[in-house]
């Protein structure tokens, strides 16, 4: 039975709606206006300690394909959606059972336009679910969601004669799959591992993974990529990208409300070339850090103007702020794999 819950947000203002929630739950309200992929963005692990509010309703009607998910569950703290609409479907699970048995509110009949413009006004804040208006208690995400969402064991997917490694600081089983449907045998490797294991595995590419948090706080993890340039190609995505700046010497900092949805508007800077892509973050690279770095704009969003896309001639190292695995999204951007494999067999690294 669904009961009134409350959702408060740390400058006092509160939303009413309805669900079930077994404890009060607290995280960082953020909202996506993806109009398609419901299941892929609830269990994309970028949204570890993050409550997501939907633009698009209603949200429910195909139920959940348990095959196609981006991680092995759901890795937000609650989905707020407007509409909640559940009809029988003999193929995939119902989305509230689904969610109700990952232990993850879902919660509707929120004001969902009023809140996204809430968001918009004041920035991406602190919120907490309870049966009560209550404050919430925590001020920021915690620094190890990394650590939660990654891989605990180094992992093999694929039989292909290319041998590639994905660093999984949180990565979408979407990254995995379209690289191993590319002829690429993967080898997943928990974030935390050495450069040395990463290089002695025999691998002739390396992909840093998107992932949740903010990229400083990943100290440790930016000194070993820092140890991985110009030994292999490789390629940054979201998180990865945010990562290889850091690593390169650059800064990054957070926006007011990221981009999350499935329409983003990037520009190639070379080609002039405009696709649209899927993407989800909060932290951007500060371009004017990049001087002294050996790292180029590559991609700049065409909203906003930020940075999309880097690369650095002098490492082999390229990367991109948007996910050319989309999972939901647009795929505009997937000949960013198929290049990064012919660059791959092109060296004769493998």
């Amino acid at each position: 039975m669904k009961n009134k819950v409350f959702l408060t947000l740390a400058d006092g203002s509160v939303w009413a709606g309805r669900g079930r929630l077994a404890a009060p739950t607290e995280g960082e309200v953020v909202f996506t206006t993806a109009g398609c992929g419901y299941p892929q963005t609830l269990s994309d692990p970028s949204y570890c300690g993050q409550m997501v509010v939907f633009a698009y309703p209603p949200v429910g009607i195909y139920g959940v394909d348990t095959e196609r998910l981006e991680g092995r569950r759901p890795w937000l703290s609650a989905a707020l959606v407007s509409c909640l609409d559940e009809t029988e479907n003999g193929r995939f699970r119902p989305l509230s059972s689904w969610m109700e048995e990952n232990g993850i509110p879902l919660i509707d009949g929120i004001d969902t336009r009023q809140l996204i413009l809430k968001i918009r006004e004041i920035g991406s804040i602190m919120g907490r679910l309870d049966h009560s208006p209550t404050l919430p208690e925590i001020r920021e995400l915690p620094h190890d969601l990394v650590d939660r969402v990654s891989c605990s064991d180094t992992e093999v997917i694929g039989d292909g004669d290319v041998s590639v490694a994905v660093m999984d600081y949180g990565a979408k089983e979407n990254i995995i799959r379209s690289m191993a449907a590319r002829g690429c045998r993967v080898i997943r490797f928990p974030h935390g591992t050495k450069a040395e294991e990463v290089l002695s595995s025999g691998v002739s590419g390396i992909i840093l993974s998107n992932g949740p948090g903010d990229p400083s706080v990943l100290d440790s993890e930016t000194e070993e990529i820092r140890k991985l340039l110009g030994k292999r190609p490789l390629l940054g995505i979201c998180l990865g990208n945010q990562l290889l700046a850091r690593a390169c010497g650059a800064k990054t900092q957070k926006m007011k409300y990221g981009h999350r949805g499935a329409n983003q508007p990037v520009v190639d800077v070379s080609t002039g070339r405009g696709i649209l892509t899927s993407q989800n973050h909060q932290y951007v690279v500060t371009e004017e850090s990049l001087c002294g770095t050996g790292l180029e704009v590559a991609f700049r969003h065409l909203g906003d103007g930020t940075v999309e896309g880097l690369i650095n001639r002098e490492s082999d190292a390229f990367s991109v702020q948007f996910h050319p695995e989309a999972s939901p999204g647009p795929e505009d951007a997937s000949y960013i794999f198929d290049d990064f494999v012919a660059h791959i067999r092109e060296s004769g690294d493998r």
